[in-house]
């Protein structure tokens, strides 16, 4: 990653982004972001971008982007890597630093917007 590109670094460092690379289950996450005003199009765009970019990458088993019904902009990202290995290397991907990028200007999301998650047992 370029040595400039210090609010990305800084993104990609926060609480909920570290991930051990020794963990080798799945790495589930939820990213919630909120469009600014008017701007939900384009950041729709930006994730439909990344969202093709990411089913590219060897440890991805699933990305998929909703919208809410009833907030209209509000999106959720649902992704799951392989492992955690897997999650780590998707963070230095091109696409990614791209889009964590281009979120301030278009989302008001802030960096506990993404949640990694640990499965629970039911029942």
């Amino acid at each position: 990653m370029p040595s400039d590109d210090s609010s990305v670094r800084d993104a990609l460092n926060h609480q909920g982004l570290k991930v051990s690379r020794d963990d080798p289950g799945p790495r589930p996450m939820i990213a919630v972001l909120d469009a600014r005003p008017g701007l939900a199009g384009q950041l729709r765009e930006k994730i439909a971008e990344l969202a093709a970019q990411v089913r590219r990458e060897p440890g991805y088993l699933t990305f998929t982007a909703y919208e809410a019904r009833d907030v209209p902009g509000r999106f959720y990202l649902y992704e799951v890597y392989a492992s955690a290995a897997a999650f780590a290397e998707h963070l230095q991907t091109r696409p990614v630093h791209d889009f964590i990028a281009a979120v301030p200007a278009l989302s008001t999301a802030q960096p506990g917007s993404l949640v990694q998650l640990d499965e629970t047992t039911v029942g």
